[in-house]
């Protein structure tokens, strides 16, 4: 990898306009004198296609209301309360649960559509050959964007009295955005950017009375003997879930195995109040949620960015920029109450930083491909750091905001591996072990380097399992398609790791 040439951040701000449909208020949802007509449905959300380019790290919009209409052409509109922003580059692998929506008539619906509100607030890497939307070539930018709009999801269900219906919205990301010149453009109102489905979707892997999993969802533990809620940070405004411990949940250490140690088998023993947390959780039949697997990240609320890695400093081996896709503020007297998802952060590794930790989330990395896992776990510097990694750094001061065009920087006493999602090809369709090609740019690798991607069939839904969506395997992978993959980049010094990638889930559909 030859990191001279990685990125710069130049910070932009573009205002473009949309092309928008007509958007009427939002109807309040029928919650009194009902009758005994109505039922629920249980919605989620994935993107499946991504542009050639602009290569994009981060992309959120704000989902306000959903809209139900019914083959006459009646429809019953949902205030999401409070609105979900929503990353869309966390979709290429993982599923956002927009709610289980209460008082639906029952019908027979033939759309769905999202009312957005607020700017799409997008950060990209300018990989074409010209500057584009103001933003230098080989430039990381930021790019907001008003996005208040009605994206319309064609999709034929039944509403039954009584009954939960599981529904679930595809975004086709290459058809919401199109380059002019030196524009950019986003219409989420084509007719083709929304596709829908019902729930389970075909290929899931699911077992009998699951409706859809939904993966890494980080948040604030409060819980309630056998249940937890996971809050968002309000920085990130992702909403909350409620899930439930049942007989198969898997509790798995956090990155530094000192909380929740392997051989736990209760709730209350894995995660306490307050602590900061991730949780896979599946949603049921009938519309709640179950803990497929949960684990403490934080012992307690301390100023921790979450972020892909996008330019690593050659000159030493002590700092890196990343591009922000999670924020967790401290309780009291945080230093990042400036910072926002998708800025910029130059990290600077403090002279008593602590050997860097990996979340393996139950994956055998470490037992299995020791060397490999040793890359980063156990290392102090950048050596261990390569671009497209996702690391969580603990914040420290000296804290400096950013000002002008100078993104904000700090030190750092803690690294964690976290998990880097990306779309490339296949390059191989085997078992354990595929390889794709083209990743994303900002992984700054020359065209057409190899990457190998290992995986760990077994049953679905049990500790350290590669989940398959879409295919049973990734011997059945189409070479012919793009394939989804969340995992940890586990690299070496020079760039020949083999596996790099181990995938705790991917998605072919």
């Amino acid at each position: 990898m030859n990191q001279s040439k990685t990125p710069s951040f130049f910070p932009v701000l573009l205002v473009a306009a949309l092309s928008l449909a007509a958007c009427s208020g939002p109807q309040a949802p029928c919650t009194v004198n009902c009758g005994g007509g109505n039922g629920s449905v249980a919605v989620t959300m994935v993107a499946d296609t991504l542009p050639a380019n602009p290569s994009f790290l981060t992309f959120r919009v704000t989902i306000a209301s959903i809209k139900f209409t019914t083959s006459s052409g009646s429809s019953t509109t949902v205030n999401l309360n409070p609105a979900l922003t929503v990353d869309l580059m966390r979709l290429q692998t993982d599923t956002v649960f927009l709610g289980t929506l209460a008082n639906i008539p029952a019908a027979q619906y033939t759309s769905v559509t999202l009312i957005l509100s607020g700017n799409a607030n997008i950060t990209f890497l300018n990989d074409t050959q010209a500057t584009l939307a103001q933003c230098p070539i080989s430039t990381v930018c930021p790019l907001s964007i008003a996005a208040s709009s009605n994206a319309v999801a064609n999709i034929s269900f039944a509403v039954s009295q009584n009954a939960v219906t599981g529904i679930g919205i595809s975004l086709n990301l290459a058809n919401a955005v199109s380059i002019s010149g030196a524009n950019l453009a986003v219409n989420f109102s084509n007719n083709n950017v929304l596709s829908g489905f019902t729930l389970p979707r075909q290929g899931s892997n699911l077992s009998a009375g699951q409706l859809d999993l939904l993966e890494d969802f980080t948040g604030v533990v409060t819980i309630n003997s056998q249940s937890v809620t996971l809050a968002s940070a309000p920085a990130t405004s992702r909403g909350s879930l409620i899930a439930s411990a049942v007989s198969g949940t898997i509790f798995d250490p956090d990155p530094s195995g000192t909380h929740c140690p392997t051989g736990t088998s209760q709730l209350a023993s894995c995660v306490s109040n307050n602590q900061f947390a991730s949780m896979d959780v599946v949603l049921k039949s009938d519309g709640t949620l179950a803990i497929q697997e949960i684990e403490p990240l934080l012992a307690s609320l301390q100023d921790t960015v979450e972020g892909i890695v996008v330019s690593i400093n050659p000159s030493n081996q002590t700092q890196f920029t990343l591009v922000v896709t999670d924020l967790v503020p401290s309780a009291t007297n945080s230093l990042i109450g400036t910072l926002h998802l998708g800025d910029g952060l130059t990290v600077n590794l403090s002279s008593s930083v602590n050997p860097f930790f990996v979340d393996t989330k139950g994956l055998q990395v470490q037992s299995q491909f020791a060397s490999t896992f040793q890359n980063f776990s156990g290392q102090t510097n950048t050596s261990a750091i390569h671009l497209g990694q996702v690391v969580a750094v603990h914040v420290i001061a000296p804290f400096t905001a950013a000002v002008g065009t100078t993104i904000a920087s700090s030190n750092t006493d803690t690294v964690t591996l976290r998990w880097s999602r990306l779309t490339a090809t296949p390059q191989s369709a085997a078992s354990p072990l595929f390889s794709i090609v083209t990743s994303p740019s900002y992984f700054g690798l020359p065209q057409n380097t190899i990457l190998g991607v290992q995986t760990t069939p077994g049953t679905p839904g049990t500790d350290g399992i590669t989940n398959f969506d879409g295919i049973p395997d990734s011997f059945s992978l189409n070479a012919q398609k793009s394939v989804a993959v969340r995992a940890l980049f586990l690299q070496n010094t020079t760039g020949s790791a083999n596996p790099a990638l181990f995938a705790a889930k991917v998605r072919q559909h």
